[in-house]
């Protein structure tokens, strides 16, 4: 018995070390963090950051990929000053503003709409959020070419729905007067859900004590939209706003699968021009000047929403702390 407890009592020092030394093999959380985020970078670094140093040379020099010079001297800011006095490039960005209004106008009016109607329901809310997913998991292209059937003037459906209102066919895709709208309408049924989830989210996120002092007091419908709904959704609107105008004036695929530019240059626009001046007339000089015109435009509204949107953030924090 004796013999057992001097046993048990004994400091073994070797033990006592193995148990506090760290494992073998083991990372540190920082080498870990960078481990995840390399992928991503090296995506960011190929994808990105080297062709757009690549356009900032080309930018600056002469590059005709019809010359037998290719991309050649350096001609300094000749691209940047082209691009200023070229008015097929003014008139380009003139329509893509168009569409951007009017396109995500049309989204954040109907998607906040059904965002408030979603969020009153008590039914069938997660089949409607997967419906919605729907038009944003398939490619922009590939239902630009249903729709582009559906424009058809002698079989396509919106046609069949006019006539059968007693409204006269239309040309929709080749009249210069309708083509643009047709493009909107497109844009409108695949990016409204995406305003509507995010609202809707948005919607879910917002405490419920202050509406429910609000319906203690017999506040109305509309005073606590005015006083308390907007006001506390206005950083995710702001935020969808910002996201959906980004998008929008990069139109691209609805224009190349509908109408490709036409009728004549009446849906032609700046993402489109660049990719006709570049890839078709092989001016890569003149296309890389104006496209980082119109990315210095973009990069410096985007901070400016954002930085709003930042300071509404940090009054929200304040207020809640």
């Amino acid at each position: 018995m004796t013999g057992q407890i001097v046993t048990q009592g004994v400091h073994r020092p070797d033990l006592a070390q193995a148990g506090s030394a760290p494992r073998r093999g083991r990372i540190s959380e920082l080498t870990y963090a960078w481990l995840l985020v390399l992928p991503a970078l090296i995506l960011l670094l190929i994808f990105a950051i080297i062709p757009l140093g690549y356009a900032i040379n080309v930018s600056f020099r002469f590059a005709d990929l019809t010359s037998p010079r290719g991309v050649a001297e350096w001609v300094g800011l000749e691209n940047f000053r082209f691009a200023l006095n070229d008015q097929f490039f003014w008139d380009s960005i003139q329509r893509t503003l168009i569409f951007a209004v009017f396109a995500v106008g049309i989204e954040m009016a109907l998607g906040i709409a059904l965002a408030f109607l979603l969020h009153s329901q008590r039914w069938f809310k997660g089949i409607a959020r997967s419906l919605f997913i729907l038009p944003l998991a398939i490619s922009p292209y590939a239902v630009g070419l249903i729709w582009r059937y559906m424009y058809h003037p002698d079989f396509g459906v919106f046609n069949q729905l006019v006539s059968a209102v007693g409204i006269p066919e239309q040309n929709w895709l080749s009249n210069p007067g309708l083509a643009m709208a047709s493009i909107i309408a497109f844009d409108v049924w695949q990016w409204t859900p995406f305003v509507a989830l995010i609202t809707l989210a948005g919607l879910q996120a917002l405490p419920k004590e202050p509406f429910e002092a609000a319906r203690l007091d017999n506040a109305s419908t509309w005073r606590v939209l005015r006083t308390l709904t907007f006001p506390m959704l206005a950083p995710v609107l702001t935020l969808v706003l910002v996201l959906r105008a980004m998008d929008a004036v990069r139109l691209y695929d609805p224009v190349i699968s509908l109408t490709a530019g036409g009728p004549g240059t009446s849906t032609e626009v700046l993402t489109y021009y660049l990719y006709r001046l570049g890839l078709k007339f092989f001016r890569v000089d003149r296309a890389s000047a104006m496209a980082l015109l119109f990315l210095y435009a973009t990069v410096v509204f985007t901070g400016l929403a954002l930085r709003r949107f930042m300071r509404q953030i940090a009054e929200r924090s304040q207020a809640s702390s």
